[in-house]
């Protein structure tokens, strides 16, 4: 659509005679703006902070062990094999590891993958007995999702012989310090004496409640042959459902879960939490398209006159429309840019006030342009109707009756 220059001049000259109103206007659809970048910015940081909590120090998708796996036996002559009774084997262990670790190690956007050999135990110190989790882990790939550099209270993170790292819930319940002597038991029987070397704190009591070793102590302590779990992080943490889902059809003898499987919870609130903050942004919007439809149709009729006196010196029906639909685009266009600026200036204001310490904003592109585009494209519509009435005006019966 191409606008003739004395379009665009009348329909300035209108905006600026009706100062009041054009103001109005542009007040409402900047502040229209600012809420709904406001809005993204805060509902999204603190999503990407629940994420982060959640499973910014754990693995994303799990490889664990089937504990059932049905298998294909066929009965001996004179046997009588049921077949609503599907024998099993129970398997509790990932034996060939190795190979998985191989095959993960070659896929694209992981970020670690760590062995582990986990079980159940309990520690005693000084008469105070505690359950608590003990895992056995690569102490590379494991530092990486449990990030231990950035998330070590005291001491040095150091997993070999009988040397581990423990959570700080452990550690103050107890009242440990690296270099103290901690007697562990596992669920199987087996005791031993080992050293602290550090104290990391993970985000979550349960987190923070497990004793790390190193894997080859962690699978002789635990009276294993091989891995009971195998914990991948990847560069994308909402890819781990669809790669889950994809290696679940490669690994047939082992079972592969997701970060989204285990917090479905988490899941839904984080969608409600969208949903609400996407009804507020529909209301906002339908708050400015009316405002802008009703002041605009208002101008036209009083601007009626005016229109008619142009209609019968040579203005089409489509000139007189498209005077109105420069008004629209024209107020979007400036009450989004001035509400992307008062957006910003509140997000800074929030992060100054608050601090970042609870969460941070998520200041992203698509979170300026986004609202931006939405308030031009309302005005538009909204100026549709006054068009139309515009459009529909007879010169001589305004002359005629003003």
């Amino acid at each position: 659509m191409i606008f003739r220059p004395y379009e665009i001049y009348i329909a300035f000259r209108f905006l600026i005679k009706g100062k009041f109103q054009t103001l109005l206007l542009f007040s409402g659809i900047a502040l229209g703006v600012a809420v709904q970048f406001f809005l993204n910015s805060l509902i999204g940081g603190l999503q990407l902070s629940l994420i982060e909590r959640t499973v910014g120090t754990s693995p994303h998708i799990l490889i664990l062990p089937r504990e059932a796996v049905p298998t294909q036996i066929m009965a001996e002559p004179g046997q009588i094999f049921d077949s609503r009774k599907a024998p099993v084997i129970s398997d509790k262990e990932i034996l060939q590891w190795e190979q998985y670790i191989e095959w993960l190690n070659k896929q694209p956007g992981l970020k670690a993958v760590c062995p582990v050999a986990s079980g159940q135990g309990s520690i005693e110190r000084n008469g105070p007995k505690l359950a608590v989790s003990i895992k056995g882990i690569d102490p590379l790939q494991g530092s990486i999702i449990y990030k231990f550099d950035k998330n070590l209270v005291s001491g040095q993170i150091l997993l070999s012989g009988e040397s581990v790292v423990i959570g700080s819930s452990l550690a103050d319940k107890f009242q440990l310090e690296p270099g103290d002597r901690l007697f562990i038991q596992n669920d199987r029987g087996s005791s031993n004496f080992f050293t602290v070397s550090g104290i990391v704190d993970l985000g979550s009591t349960t987190a923070n409640s497990v004793i790390f070793m190193s894997l080859e102590r962690g699978q002789s302590f635990l009276a294993m042959t091989g891995i009971n779990l195998i914990e991948v992080q990847i560069k994308d943490v909402f890819q781990a459902e669809k790669l889950a889902s994809l290696w679940q059809q490669e690994f047939i003898r082992v079972k592969v879960e997701s970060w989204q499987e285990r917090n479905r919870e988490l899941l839904t609130a984080l969608r409600s939490q969208r949903s609400s903050s996407n009804l507020i942004q529909f209301f906002v919007l339908l708050a400015i398209s009316l405002g802008i439809a009703s002041v605009l149709s208002i101008s036209a009729v009083q601007k009626s006159k005016q229109l008619g006196i142009l209609k019968a010196i040579g203005v089409d029906n489509r000139g007189a429309a498209r005077i109105f639909l420069i008004q629209g685009l024209t107020l979007g266009f400036f009450g989004s840019l001035a509400g992307i600026i008062i957006g910003y200036i509140l997000s800074l204001f929030f992060i100054k006030v608050f601090g970042t310490g609870t969460f941070n904003l998520q200041l992203e592109v698509t979170n300026f342009i986004i609202p931006a585009i939405l308030a031009m494209v309302i005005s538009a519509l909204a100026s549709l109707s006054p068009a139309r009435k515009a459009a529909r005006l007879s010169p001589i019966e305004v002359i005629r009756y003003g």
